[in-house]
Order: C-alpha cells, then structure tokens, then sequence
C-alpha cells in the first residue's frame, strides 16, 4: 500500500464501530490513508473538539448517521516506524444511530455478519484486537510497531478493566476523552 498520508510525528484519531446483534458496520475507504480496506469510521481529532466529539463527527461525515451513546472501548498505539510516527487511536462501539447509512467520498458503508468478517480486506492488526472490540463490555490496549503500512513487526494487544483504559488514556492524551 503507497499510498502515504501526513501524520504528524504523534497524532491522536478514532474509531467508531456500529453492532447490532451478530452485524458489524464497517466501511471500505476510496481513498487516502488505508484506501481499499474494511474499517470502522474515524479520523483526526480537531482542534478544540473531544475524541468522543470527533468519533462522531467523522462517523456522520463518512456514513451520514449519528451514532448515540458510543463507547470508548480501546486504545491502540501505532508505530510506524518506516515514518517515525506514533498514531494513537481511541476505539468506540454503539449499538444505536439515528439518520440513514449513505456514502460518502471517503467510505463506502456496509453491514457485515460478524462471522463472515473478511480481514484478508483490512488492516493485519484487525485480526488481532477485533475479536475483543465485538464482545460486549471488554475494555483492550494493543500497541503494534509497523516497519511498513502492511507489515507487523511486533505486536502486545491485552483485556484491561476500564479504570486501567481510562488512565493509559490519560497518560497516552493530552486530549480529552469527553
């Protein structure tokens, strides 16, 4: 994958994550950063805005709905060490939403069987941290060195309690949560 996007040395973004039942929202990205792969809806936190805010905001820009009550769920600590840049990316799920799922230029949106999952189509890592992301009420932190955008070179994903979740986050963002 080549094609390169300008992160900042230590960038703070999102993922949301829309479930129903035994159905996963993802979306295929057309372009920039992780064009052609499945993944949650997400981005970069503004300026001036929460995570859970911009967890939201480019939900609603990527697929046109609204997600209610989203839940921080994750961390995950991206190195990418071919860029020297660290990505630390703030993972939500909500089962709720209001408006209509639409496509936008960035994503195009579809609902998955959470078994039928092709992660042969996304990320490497999704295999790893994605299983505990569809249980209900599983707090994780995985940090993942990557020597390009496809190649793991090492990985430490584990469950932690929330408390544990809500203090690495803290420690690991200057960015407020809520």
């Amino acid at each position: 994958m080549s094609t390169m996007v300008n992160f900042p040395k230590y960038s703070h973004c999102t993922l949301l994550f829309v479930q129903q039942a035994d159905k996963l929202l993802l979306g295929m990205k057309k372009r920039g950063f992780g064009v052609n792969l499945w993944n949650g809806f997400g981005g970069k936190v503004d300026l001036n805005e929460t995570v859970r805010q911009a967890a939201i905001r480019e939900t609603q820009e990527e697929c046109g709905i609204t997600p209610i009550d989203p839940k921080f769920l994750g961390l995950l600590k991206f190195n990418m060490n071919l860029d020297q840049k660290t990505i630390i990316v703030h993972v939500f799920k909500s089962t709720e939403y209001t408006g209509n799922i639409t496509e936008s230029e960035e994503m195009l949106p579809k609902w998955f069987d959470i078994d039928k999952i092709n992660y042969d189509v996304m990320w490497p890592d999704d295999r790893i941290w994605y299983p505990d992301m569809l249980k209900t009420n599983v707090f994780f932190f995985g940090e993942y060195d990557f020597q390009e955008h496809s190649v793991i070179t090492s990985s430490n994903h584990k469950i932690v309690k929330e408390e544990e979740l809500l203090a690495l986050q803290k420690q690991l963002s200057k960015i407020p949560l809520d």
